[in-house]
């Protein structure tokens, strides 16, 4: 009998459970015998989601776009191959004002942004329901703990050694062990910044009267001002296409502080993922390939993100601009002509004046500044800044609204989500130089995700409102610095002309670090770091934090050598690998389950 242990049932863990199970369903009389052992402390499935999480806090995908199950085939329809949407809709769940709930009420529609407490009961239920699918060769246990420390066994076989005492021997352990915290730096004089999650914490800790710092302006700064607004007893009324906030008056103070002072893009609304559906014209496959390869020499290079990568996908986000507004403006049968002459002109190195000409008729989109923002502005006044930043969100949001979609401009950012897969291929195991990568990390990853990781257009109407009714402010500009002295924090401007400080009682952290192996608070992560069997990504002698790995998923050790009976995915890869915070999904986010597949092939012949 085959035995793997999957260590951590968040969504990554449970992708490969559902891997494991349809694999084993779709043998000829179940294949191999096989136990799995479910190494979770908490409810199976659910992960960083929970079924008590309020329902203000949302999922930052469309209910349409997720689902645990990947490929249906005809003649095999399991009971749990639902994605989100058909699981909530045959259960009844409906809208009821802003609760979603099962009983009276909308309907929910697959562009919805449901609860994460309905994905956390989608979780729960997709586990559920592949135990019960499970074929007989396929035996699964659950050990209700966590898992401290693997340690080799004889035969080649691994012990995950249990917080319970016990241990679970197996031939291979699948390590998925999601978001877990980092020991925090020794800043000095700067303040230590307070764990955002869970953000609900906030509703009764925090006096009505505190002023509150958020270092952030993404979707975990979203989470917490949510939480210190419509979770304090706020309301947001309707306004045609706009908000307006109704206070409880215990909200706090609210300051918002960024490094790079841009802020979040709003989803469009009914918008779809068209991952697979859009081909590129100019950012293909073979272009960004060629990139690796050094002219004349046959061999790989290590690439420069700015100067190789991003040139040819803001050209395609030009394409893409210009093609989609003559669609709107005179049709398809333009559309296709300009993007036609487009992709001509690219090839004949004639592109800059194509883009002149058809500028002229469809107006200005210049694709660098939409992704690093205007660097070269500069702001007199905090009043100067926020009156830009709230623009901003303003323009963006128009753009979101759109039917159907349609925006040009939002159609331009998608091009990102659409390469995500090539830029993966560019960029991970040290494609890019260590230069590049330090540049990725700190600037170039947050301004992709920034275009088209972003919360549904809700939450921009929402953080219009707030602004108009002076509960939010974002006084600093760009790169503020943060110090205190245990008791209280300042926040002070550092690039507007007329400086600007704040006082606040607590400082949140607004955003989530990325898992380390030689600064993790897990114990599991830590002990295997020590012990060598895991360590740092490392571009010579610079060592970079993230855990090193093969290109099959497997930790290098100390020694170099490869721990070929571990297996590691989800977002303690970050870093080796690119983007991984995510709900396995089809289209855009399937790269989970072929990397996974890959693992169960192996441990399955």
């Amino acid at each position: 009998m085959i035995e793997v242990a999957v260590v951590g049932l968040g969504s990554w863990g449970l992708c490969a459970l559902e891997r494991l199970v349809t694999g084993a369903r779709r043998q000829p009389r179940g294949g191999p015998a096989m136990r799995v052992h479910v190494v979770e402390p908490a409810a199976p499935g659910a992960g960083v989601y929970g079924v008590t999480q309020p329902d203000y806090l949302l999922m930052n995908n469309p209910c349409g776009q997720l689902s645990m199950y990947p490929d249906p085939i005809p003649g095999d329809s399991p009971r749990y191959g639902l994605g989100l949407y058909e699981w909530a809709h045959d259960r009844g769940y409906r809208w009821s004002g802003e609760a979603c709930r099962v009983g009276d009420g909308r309907e929910i529609t697959p562009h919805d942004y449901l609860p994460r407490r309905v994905m956390a009961e989608y979780l729960q239920w997709f586990y559920a329901a592949l135990l019960a699918e499970a074929p007989a060769t396929l035996e699964i246990v659950h050990h209700v703990t966590a898992a401290v420390d693997l340690v080799a066994q004889p035969g080649g076989r691994e012990g995950v050694v249990l917080a319970n005492g016990s241990l679970v021997r197996a031939d291979h352990v699948i390590l998925t062990s999601g978001h877990t915290a980092n020991v925090p730096y020794k800043r000095g004089s700067a303040v230590e910044l307070t764990s955002p999650y869970p953000v609900q914490r906030y509703v009764d800790a925090l006096p009505d009267d505190a002023s509150v710092g958020v270092s952030g302006l993404g979707l975990v700064a979203t989470d917490v001002v949510t939480a210190l607004t419509l979770g304090r007893g706020g309301a947001f009324v309707d306004v045609g296409a706009r908000k307006r906030y109704v206070p409880s008056g215990r909200e706090p103070a609210i300051y918002l502080a960024s490094r790079s002072g841009l802020p979040y893009c709003a989803k469009a609304v009914a918008g779809v993922d068209q991952t697979g559906e859009y081909q590129p014209a100019i950012a293909t496959a073979a272009a960004l390939a060629a990139l690796r390869h050094a002219p004349g020499t046959g061999s790989s290079r290590a690439l420069d993100i700015r100067a190789d990568f991003l040139p040819l996908v803001f050209a395609e986000m030009q394409l893409r601009f210009y093609a989609q507004s003559a669609s709107l403006a005179e049709g398809p049968n333009v559309s296709d002509d300009v993007h036609a002459q487009l992709v001509a002109a690219w090839r004949n190195g004639d592109f800059p004046t194509a883009i002149s000409r058809f500028e002229a008729r469809y107006g200005h989109f210049d694709a660098a500044r939409h992704f690093f923002g205007d660097e070269k502005h500069s702001f007199a006044s905090s009043k100067d800044y926020e009156q830009h930043l709230y623009e901003m969100v303003e323009s963006d949001l128009d753009e979101s609204l759109m039917v159907g979609g349609s925006s040009p401009v939002k159609r331009a950012y998608e091009v990102f989500r659409i390469l995500r897969d090539h830029m993966r291929s560019a960029i991970e195991f040290g494609g890019i130089s260590l230069t590049s990568y330090v540049d990725f990390q700190e600037n170039i990853r947050s301004r992709v995700h920034r275009l088209v990781a972003g919360p549904p257009a809700l939450r921009s109407q929402q953080l219009l409102a707030l602004m108009d009714a002076g509960v939010v402010k974002t006084p600093f500009g760009p790169g503020p610095t943060v110090e205190g002295d245990g008791s209280h924090a300042w926040i002070r401007s550092e690039t507007l002309e007329r400086s600007h400080s704040e006082r606040v009682d607590c400082m949140i952290q607004g955003f989530l670090e990325d898992p380390t192996v030689h600064r993790s608070a897990s114990p599991l992560l830590s002990r295997l770091y020590r012990s060598g069997r895991i360590q740092q990504f490392h571009y010579g002698d610079v060592q970079v934090g993230s855990i090193d790995l093969t290109e099959d998923f497997h930790p290098v050790n100390a020694a170099g050598e490869t721990e070929d009976r571990i297996w590691v995915f989800g977002v303690l890869t970050e870093g080796i690998r690119y983007f991984n915070h995510y709900i396995p999904s089809p289209k855009s986010r399937i790269r989970a389950f072929v990397d996974v597949q890959t693992c169960v092939d192996r441990i399955a012949c």
